[in-house]
């Protein structure tokens, strides 16, 4: 797969992969990213990711022909010795209304009803490409074309943790009370991000996530269990 770079500054680079949301695009990342790791750990202050770059922030100087040379030869490795391993996560969401405030209005706008924004969203299976924005949150490749929705244009001052949202081709939660631009589907009664756990998320980049719906009466059941550590998150 065809790959550029732009440098930043001396410190600071991209990698740049095509601009296309794919699963092969986050396994050669997760490859690249392993091989730097492994080869270039002295000189790494910090790899992050997104859905088609990774920005290496350097503890050394870098020149732009030293970027061209790590290009070319990064390009020419065999990576091997990385494996692909993905878990499968189950995510209950309550698709109820008083949850999913901006159902009604993605129906009008897509000329679908509500029933079957919500089976379209669970039905898809969903992949973790990097965490963004919030600590916590997921940004999911995957979700359904007919789903797509441009952010809106005045975004909400507080939207609640736990809230399943879409917005733009993609869609998430939102692991902690926060302003935001996307539309609310639901809401999950799991907590996502927590600092006192390690890892602080339990999904890593390159898991599956499935949404599992559920009723309003099972939320507060589960809501309850959580509350009181009695509730943990189950992957496959």
């Amino acid at each position: 797969m065809e790959i550029s770079y732009f440098r930043i500054h001396s410190k600071l680079f991209e990698i740049i992969w095509p601009k296309e949301i794919s699963q092969s695009i986050l396994k050669e990342q997760l490859r690249v990213k392993s091989y730097l790791e492994n080869e270039y750990a002295e000189g790494i202050k910090e790899i992050r990711m997104g859905f088609n770059t990774l920005s290496l922030r350097l503890i050394i100087d870098i020149s732009d022909k030293e970027c061209f040379e790590l290009i070319e030869e990064i390009k020419i490795q065999p990576l091997k010795g990385f494996e692909y391993r993905s878990k499968t996560w189950r995510i209950p969401v309550c698709y109820d209304e008083i949850f999913g405030k901006d159902l009604n209005q993605l129906s009008k706008t897509h000329q679908i009803p509500v029933e079957e924004i919500v089976r379209l969203h669970y039905s898809s299976p969903y992949l973790l490409h990097f965490y963004g924005f919030l600590p916590g949150f997921m940004y999911l490749g995957g979700l359904d074309v007919r789903l797509h929705s441009p952010r809106k244009e005045k975004p909400e001052r507080l939207i609640p943790a736990g809230t399943v949202a879409i917005g733009g081709k993609q869609t998430g939660i939102y692991p902690s009370d926060s302003p935001g631009g996307w539309y609310a589907i639901g809401k999950t009664p799991v907590n996502l991000f927590n600092i006192q756990q390690d890892p602080p998320c339990p999904a890593h980049i390159g898991d599956n996530i499935h949404f599992v719906p559920i009723d309003r009466e099972e939320f507060y059941q589960i809501q309850k269990k959580v509350q009181s550590g009695q509730y943990h998150l189950k992957h496959d």
